[in-house]
């Protein structure tokens, strides 16, 4: 039996001195600004497989780099059921329901948690199923639509009060809503999950 897995998109790449690691430091982000662990540990305790995509949020489009790759792993294994969005992955993962509403609305019924984390231009609504099945009943499928149903998981970025303690006095929070996110989920929550994380 497979494990549902969660694709993890990252956010802008930077060079050093944008955005800070785990520890503070400014280090240059070549593929995509993410706190990867705290992001994939989320996934695991919310019962997926995080699965990182190996590619930066910028540009943002249905056709960008990001939301090509992320689009063609959806499609090529069905055991995606979930999508991580971080800073320009959250705007581009805006970008990929609405290609799946108006191009492949049958795969909505295949996701079943949404994570947006720091991408404050779009608001939360813009990624409820509501709007994906609006779409997909009047434009694709206007009499036989079953409602696509998932749940939202949307933060901007965190207060100071909530970052890890002893780092720098001007970090700035943006990068650290994969930590406070994961800070706020239960440790424990699937310590039994029969799968094995490797696979």
């Amino acid at each position: 039996m497979s494990r549902k897995k969660m694709l993890i998109l990252r956010g802008n790449s930077a060079p050093a001195g944008s955005y800070p690691d785990e520890q503070g430091n400014p280090i240059a982000w070549p593929h995509g600004a993410l706190h990867e662990w705290a992001a994939t540990e989320y996934a695991r305790r919310s019962g997926y497989h995080g699965v990182v995509v190996q590619a930066a949020g910028q540009p943002q489009s249905q056709h960008s780099p990001q939301a090509t790759a992320t689009l063609k792993m959806f499609f090529d294994d069905p055991d995606v059921a979930a999508f991580y969005g971080f800073s320009g992955g959250g705007y581009n993962l805006k970008h990929i329901l609405d290609y799946l509403a108006w191009n492949k609305p049958e795969a909505l019924h295949r996701i079943d948690m949404i994570v947006v984390l720091g991408s404050p231009l779009q608001p939360k609504h813009a990624y409820e199923a509501s709007s994906y099945n609006t779409v997909a009943r009047r434009k694709i499928y206007p009499t036989k639509w079953e409602l696509a149903n998932w749940d939202v998981v949307y933060k901007t970025n965190p207060p100071k009060s909530a970052l890890p303690e002893g780092l720098p006095k001007n970090t700035s929070t943006h990068m650290f809503g994969p930590d406070v996110l994961l800070a706020e989920t239960p440790a424990g929550r699937y310590r039994d999950w029969p799968f094995d994380d490797d696979d």
